[in-house]
């Protein structure tokens, strides 16, 4: 389906760092001048505006990385309620169609050469009532994964559950980037362990970043440390 190279971005949990690690991937593109493009399926959570009502995620993105383009298109399904995407749909009375979402990939693809996907949490995560899983939609959509993960305890079953998840239901994990590591023995060990166990490339370790608040668009040190820790060039020769 896609004529551009789609990086879908998706956790383990929710609140691992999906947005930070999106915005710095998306960031580093800009920046080195890459044909670039963010594309936020389904949000959950935002803010009226002046120009009417915008997902904080969305936002965030846009203000790191300096992107310009239509929410509508990056991000066509926004609910006010930070819930599920399948339960937010059914609050607010605004189904999630997976048609309007391929379309609106599809028309980035035609103008973008790399575009990366935010998913909402993990790989079983319903997006609408009847159960179509995010799952489906990555398959739908034709490109890999990249495997944001913790670096605290738990995060062995987290990182391998959904690994084996995504081999059984055909999703290629392209690899896995850590967020948050604040250089204890616990989380190198974790790390490790994780890369031992699954075999699946380890693309970056982002350490823990103090001072940003997406809601309100602080980026604190999001730039420098995404500079200093991810070669993008290298990153996507691997995905």
């Amino acid at each position: 389906m896609s004529r551009a190279k789609g990086i879908y971005v998706i956790g383990t949990d929710t609140n691992v760092g999906k947005t930070v690690v999106c915005a710095g991937l998306t960031y580093l593109l800009e920046s080195k001048e890459y044909n670039s493009c963010y594309f936020k399926p389904i949000s959950s959570g935002g803010r009226e505006t002046a120009d009417g009502f915008i997902s904080y995620d969305a936002s965030f993105i846009k203000a790191v990385s300096g992107l310009n383009e239509d929410d509508e298109i990056i991000n066509p399904f926004r609910y006010r309620t930070p819930v599920s995407p399948h339960l937010a749909s059914e609050m607010e009375g605004l189904a999630v169609n997976k048609e309007i979402i391929r379309d609106r990939y599809s028309k980035l693809t035609e103008k973008y050469q790399y575009i990366v996907v935010e998913g909402c949490g993990g790989l079983a995560v319903p997006l609408s009532k009847d159960g179509y899983m995010q799952f489906q939609l990555i398959k739908e959509l034709e490109i890999g994964c990249i495997l944001v993960s913790r670096t605290t305890l738990g995060t062995i079953n987290h990182t391998l559950l959904t690994l084996s998840f995504a081999k059984n239901t055909g999703i290629s994990i392209k690899g896995i980037i850590f967020n948050g590591f604040s250089k204890g023995s616990v989380e190198r060990d974790n790390i490790e362990t994780i890369r031992r166990l699954s075999e699946v490339p380890v693309l970056s370790v982002v350490p823990k970043i103090e001072g940003i608040n997406v809601e309100d668009k602080v980026l604190g040190e999001l730039k420098s440390v995404f500079e200093k820790t991810i070669d993008i060039k290298e990153l996507l020769a691997n995905v």
